[in-house]
């Protein structure tokens, strides 16, 4: 039982370290965030190691898909599977290495994705290493020990303006008294096999240690709000499941009611009426259907955030 509430504890301990904390609307603090899952990127590894012991398939594509399941995993981000984003960068006419590049528009950027994932791995290997020794009369006594290490060069790229959010170095090792299985047998591919390699187990800490980081420096992306569609005594609104919308949530309905504009006729704030309240019903995937439980005289395009 003492476990079973120690173990209690530390999920929600979890919960309350990586809980989205971002506002839905820029400068209402007090309103609860409605956030989207980030759409996360990841390119192919650069692999610049030297690893002639290695025969197995390449480790840049190996990581890379290693790296997309994990973050899928998390639940924390949408990830793109290799092919669905080759079509989408086709459509566009688009590459991976653009989404990095400044001059490219970023209207037909922001449509893929939000982050870009660039790694390159610096190191990719194990070293023999002999551990103790000494002569008691059967000869000398010692054991080999296997050190096992994997760094990669990472950056977190923003999409669209190009900046780079998070440049880090990530080395992880890993020490056992054996290899666990030949290196003629250790590829990627079969998790079993790759898991008991000191490698595999080094290259296992290094894309959990990535995911850990992108998961503390990338924040749900809030909900902005959109506009009202009526039908009758039914209301819609196009956002729904992709940004974490979900039935019983009560949202505001608000309507412009002046524009405050400065001398050069910029506005500088927008003042609002309250129309109503209405409660989301039934929940799809870019759609949320919604009743009115106070208010009258919804129109179209009316505003629609979350409640207070």
């Amino acid at each position: 039982m003492k476990m079973l509430t120690k173990s209690i504890i530390s999920l929600m301990m979890l919960i309350f370290l990586f809980a989205p904390a971002v506002p839905a609307f820029a400068g209402d603090k007090d309103e609860g965030a409605i956030g989207a899952k980030l759409r996360v990127i990841v390119g192919a590894f650069k692999d610049k190691s030297a690893h002639h012991w290695y025969h197995g398939a390449d480790p840049g594509t190996g990581m890379a898909d290693m790296l997309i399941s994990a973050l899928v995993k998390s639940g924390k981000f949408k990830v793109y599977a290799r092919v669905q984003l080759d079509e989408i960068l086709a459509e566009k006419n688009l590459s991976v290495s653009d989404l990095a590049d400044p001059g490219v528009e970023a209207a037909n950027k922001l449509d893929i994705g939000d982050y870009l994932v660039s790694a390159s791995i610096t190191e990719f290997g194990y070293k023999e290493k002999k551990v103790g020794g000494s002569k008691l009369g059967l000869g000398k006594l010692g054991f080999t020990s296997y050190v096992g290490r994997v760094a990669v060069d990472l950056q977190l790229i923003s999409i669209g303006t190009s900046e780079v959010i998070v440049a880090e170095d990530i080395a992880k090792t890993e020490t056992s008294k054996s290899l666990g299985i030949g290196t003629g047998d250790f590829s990627f591919g079969s998790d079993t096999k790759f898991d008991d390699h000191v490698v595999g187990k080094a290259t296992r800490q290094t894309i959990n240690a990535i995911v850990k980081l992108l998961s503390k420096n990338v924040k749900p992306k809030a909900w902005q709000g959109g506009y009202l569609i009526v039908a009758d005594d039914l209301f819609f609104f196009e956002a729904g499941s992709e940004m974490g919308i979900k039935p019983g949530m009560q949202l505001a309905v608000k309507r412009v009611k002046k524009e405050v504009k400065n001398r050069d006729g910029k506005v500088i704030k927008v003042l609002y009426q309250d129309v109503g309240v209405l409660e989301v019903i039934e929940v799809d995937e870019g759609l949320s259907t919604c009743k009115a439980i106070s208010g009258s005289g919804f129109q179209n395009d009316d505003l629609v955030k979350p409640k207070k």
